[in-house]
């Protein structure tokens, strides 16, 4: 299967690779930025402030998916907006550069950090349907899986990588800024070079599937329609949006925990998160690149449990066993159960959705998925700057267990669902 995707499919390695320096790169500049934070005044608020703006634009998926519905010569597109994210690092760099540490340079860059993620979100929907195109039926959950795979582990090495040259350069945020737009050019120069194919096979399928020209509000009608249709659909909607509320609500609390609890550190706050956080990333790439085992066997709504239970398990580790070791541990076989999961998702999603709605449908779905994000993460951070990041915690507890009982409910209803 390996073989087939990467050694002989040399358009879907192209856009793999090209995607995986992308996430590297932002993963490298990602953790230098929430050091940046926690070394201003008021660091808590900053962290807090960074993790609620970048998951705002999360809400706009549907918004996305039109936009990348509407795309005609989409490697085009792609080539040209890497361009625009590189100028914009530069634009970083030069911030950095001209400016003294504080809260005025972290607002001019959270934009930036906001159209980079906005451009990426689209940029996703936009190669969807050509590697539907490229890729055939019975691969595509592996198409899914081994994308995923590739660019967590890239992510997990970027992190740790980041946050030692942070080190090492003496917290020069400018190079760091430089750095990423590096990433970002050898993704821009690996789509360049292999774009000759890739130009001819975009094509051949705009001539299939011509770009959407409706008004957005009836492409919204119609992807509600498609999704309405499938009791799958409306049970994965509802359960991945309150996945990723909790999951979402939990991350930003680990980072305040992590930052307000220095026994934990190893090699300092950047470094514990890039090694929690490498925790998670190799269970995802394992969960995602092993195709054997109960985990990939099982239904998609049990796996759906498993995920909660993890994320509970890891709120009763932070509440009363907050140690290094074991929230790796925790971390990983969480990671491990979602690697399992998205791919058996995104192939589902991809197979059941015919072509001509599959930019609108999965931008649908990334919004309801992802709407609650930016809720989770201002009413849990709010708890936690307004009174404590235990009391937080708590609540991080109690949805998880109500959330398990609602989703064992509707595993019940859709039993069907594989």
């Amino acid at each position: 299967m390996f073989q087939a995707l990467f050694l002989k499919n040399q358009q879907f390695r192209t856009i793999a690779v090209s995607r995986a320096f992308q996430a590297f790169g932002a993963t490298l500049f990602n953790y230098a930025f929430l050091v940046y934070a926690a070394e201003l005044p008021h660091a808590k608020l900053a962290v807090s402030v960074i993790s609620v703006v970048l998951a705002l634009p999360s809400m706009l998926q549907f918004f996305f998916g039109a936009v990348a519905g509407r795309v005609a010569k989409r490697i085009q597109w792609i080539l040209t907006t890497r361009l625009i994210e590189i100028a914009g690092y530069v634009v970083i760099a030069v911030v950095f550069a001209t400016t003294t540490p504080g809260w005025l340079p972290l607002l001019i860059i959270l934009p930036f950090l906001v159209l980079s993620d906005v451009i990426s979100n689209v940029a996703g929907l936009v190669l969807q349907p050509l590697i539907k195109h490229l890729v055939v039926d019975e691969h595509l959950e592996a198409a899914n899986g081994y994308m995923m795979a590739i660019n967590n582990t890239l992510a997990m090495v970027g992190g740790v990588i980041g946050v030692s040259l942070l080190a090492l350069v003496h917290h020069n945020f400018t190079i760091f800024a430089l750095l990423n737009g590096g990433f970002f050019l050898l993704s821009w120069v690996n789509l360049f070079i292999g774009r000759r194919q890739l130009l001819v096979t975009d094509r051949q399928f705009s001539d299939l599937v011509k770009p959407a020209d409706t008004h957005l509000r009836a492409m919204m009608v119609a992807g509600f329609a498609v999704v309405k249709q499938d009791a799958m659909m409306v049970y994965i909607i509802s359960m991945a949006g309150l996945v990723n509320l909790l999951g979402n609500a939990a991350q930003g609390l680990l980072q305040l925990s992590v930052l307000a609890n220095k026994q934990m550190w190893h090699g300092g706050y950047g470094t514990t998160l890039a090694l929690i956080d490498a925790g998670i990333g190799v269970g995802i790439v394992a969960g995602s690149s092993l195709f054997n085992g109960y985990l990939h066997k099982i239904k998609l709504p049990s796996l759906v449990n498993v995920v909660l239970m993890m994320m509970v398990i890891n709120a009763l580790a932070v509440l009363f066993l907050p140690r290094f070791g074991l929230l790796i541990v925790i971390n990983f076989l969480l990671g491990f159960a979602m690697g399992k999961l998205n791919p058996k998702y995104g192939a589902l999603v991809t197979r059941i959705v015919p072509e001509e709605h599959l930019t609108t449908v999965a931008g649908l779905l990334g919004t309801f998925e992802m709407i609650g994000v930016p809720l989770g993460q201002v009413v849990f951070l709010g708890i936690a700057n307004i009174f404590s990041t235990t009391i937080a915690w708590y609540g991080i507890l109690g949805l998880g267990v109500i959330l398990i009982g609602y989703s064992v409910k509707m595993m019940r209803r859709t039993a069907t669902i594989n």
